[in-house]
């Protein structure tokens, strides 16, 4: 079978890793520190290459998990203001990350279950549940209710395909937010240049920041942040929410191409996601951040302002799901 997932225990945790024989094409999971995606590796030009960045042997040693692989952002992506927000007339305080704000939501570093693993005629896959009352009880206090994440990775050929389910297992309304904030190479091959690249995103509009949180005011894209006809990777210094996503069906699709390689890297995700945050770590200028969210940052405390940033409320017994694409072309 093409197909087929192994294991290795590595710094005190299993290591999922999904692989398709045909292609070289795997994909290595940590579940027990944020179910991070932290090694990608797909056809590009000819040969198997890492699309994903993380430091060597992270898995070894997992630390920094806002900075390394795939991380999962939930039940909120990005920043809160001041680490307070209000629901239904309570106020709710959350641990501080970038202070004096949270960031990020409980998901990242928590330790999930794996539900299944699997190979069969059409991927090889790995599911994963988190649960605040389960994973991280004492952040139950933090959150107006208990939350039921599961997120699925299953490889076929040069395709990774991320299907995420939200379920609300309580009797209130469950508010929340997704993200992820992956790190890609570009250019996809080492040696290459970061002029001969470029970041193509499909996004018309961007919310008005001030330290980093949004005013509630949105206007056309700046030309520093109109990727709709590409820029190159090089001297791009950027964390910006972008939005107004324009849509080929019912995905958005954004290319990071490599024009050494005649080759390109597309993430493309469903409409669930209305939101863009695009950034480049400081002093590594072959890395970027595509970080799609269903909602923009501090969307929970704009929600109380009249402002619709896109917070989603899940009745008794909702279900959600969305899926998130990366691939590789050329």
């Amino acid at each position: 079978m093409a197909y087929r997932v192994s294991t290795e225990a590595r710094g005190g945790g299993k290591v999922y890793t999904l692989h398709d024989d045909a292609t070289g094409s795997s994909a290595s999971i940590l579940p027990s520190y944020g179910f991070n995606l932290f090694d990608l590796r797909l056809p590009v030009a000819g040969q198997v290459r890492p699309v994903i960045v993380s430091e060597a042997n992270w898995a070894d040693q997992p630390r920094n998990p806002a900075r390394n692989g795939v991380p999962i952002l939930f039940p909120y992506p990005n920043r809160v203001r001041d680490a307070t927000f209000q629901f239904h007339g309570k106020t709710f305080r959350l641990p501080v990350g970038l202070a004096p704000n949270a960031i990020h939501g409980f998901a990242l570093d928590a330790p999930w279950e794996v539900i299944e693993e699997k190979a069969d005629a059409s991927a090889a896959s790995l599911t994963g549940r988190y649960q605040i009352s389960r994973a991280t009880p004492k952040m139950l206090e933090n959150w107006p209710t208990d939350a039921v994440l599961e997120v699925r990775y299953a490889l076929a050929g040069r395709t990774l395909t991320m299907t995420i389910t939200v379920n609300n297992p309580t009797a209130s309304e469950l508010p929340y937010g997704f993200g992820i904030h992956p790190y890609f190479r570009l250019p996809l091959a080492p040696g290459g240049g970061s002029e001969q690249t470029q970041v193509i995103l499909p996004a018309s509009k961007e919310w008005v920041l001030e330290q980093f949180l949004p005013t509630g005011e949105r206007r056309e894209v700046e030309a520093r942040v109109d990727f709709r006809k590409g820029q190159p990777r090089k001297g791009l210094q950027l964390d910006d929410v972008l939005t107004g996503l324009a849509f080929e069906g019912d995905r958005c699709v954004c290319r990071l191409v490599d024009q050494n390689l005649a080759a390109e890297f597309r993430l493309s995700f469903d409409r669930n996601f209305r939101e863009l945050v695009v950034y480049t770590p400081p002093r590594e200028d072959d890395v970027i951040s595509l970080e799609p969210y269903t909602q923009t940052t501090d969307a929970i405390n704009l929600a109380s302002k009249g402002v619709d940033g896109g917070l989603r409320i899940l009745e008794h017994g909702g279900h959600e799901e969305m899926t998130i694409v990366m691939e590789t072309v050329g």
